[in-house]
């Protein structure tokens, strides 16, 4: 029970649309992270929650229309590969069917909170100003609590014994194909990411790191993002220089 409403909590601040909870509770690492916490294993759970935030390194918000939701991908995906015992290398691939039936939850959410901004300008007609702000505050949430934090704590409280029955009647060659499709769909949210984000002017650095890593077999990630950080900054001041003596 304990866990359940941890579970949900977590779900509240992993929905609510404010930047804390962008950073720090809806990426999949993080929210990995918490529910590792909540479950007594948070480097499992930042593992799984790293492995499946990598196929959406690509993802983007158009409009608020989502092709899949990051929020339950990051949040059931890593409580389902904990809870049925999955390899991590699985964990993308229930991740992404999870995060496509989130996705009716974010539609269910952006329609019901529509009420809110014609509510808030009849109140404004009125000049109720302090209702209004008690609805940009708790108007939001409220929604969420009802359409993420409670389906969440359903399937925490209730869903474990159920997901494990499930993972059991899969054949193996089912999950052999899962465990494949869970290493493909990385390199495609790598891809995704290099198409919106790769310049020709960038490519030499790319073709450095990746010969770099290749061939020294070196793969600790905060090492290349020490010395990418120190050569974005001489680079930034550089240019800074060059621009300054034109």
């Amino acid at each position: 029970m304990i866990q359940a409403l941890l579970m949900s909590i977590v779900a509240v601040f992993n929905g609510v649309q404010w930047p804390v909870g962008w950073y720090f509770f809806r990426e999949p690492a993080m929210a990995g992270l918490w529910v590792g916490l909540i479950y007594g294993n948070p480097e499992q759970g930042v593992l799984i929650g790293a492995t499946i935030s990598i196929s959406y390194l690509g993802w983007i918000s158009t409009g608020g229309a989502n092709a899949s939701d990051m929020y339950w991908a990051g949040l059931l995906g890593t409580f389902v590969t904990m809870q049925a015992g999955m390899d991590i290398s699985t964990a993308v691939a229930f991740a992404i069917p999870i995060g496509l039936l989130g996705n009716y939850v974010h539609i269910a959410y952006m329609t019901l909170a529509s009420f809110w901004p014609g509510k808030m300008d009849n109140l404004a007609k009125q000049g109720k100003w302090r209702q209004i702000r008690w609805i940009q505050l708790f108007g939001g949430p409220l929604i969420v609590i009802f359409v993420r934090a409670i389906p969440v704590f359903l399937i925490s409280y209730f869903g474990a014994d159920y997901i494990k029955l499930l993972i059991s009647f899969i054949p193996d060659w089912a999950m052999d194909g899962l465990s494949a499709a869970g290493k493909i769909l990385p390199a495609l949210g790598m891809s995704m990411l290099m198409k919106f984000m790769l310049k020709k002017e960038l490519l030499p650095f790319l073709i450095l790191g990746f010969a770099f890593a290749a061939y020294t077999g070196m793969n600790d990630l905060l090492f290349y993002a020490l010395i990418g950080s120190c050569i974005a900054y001489i680079m930034t001041r550089l240019g800074y220089t060059l621009a300054t003596n034109r």
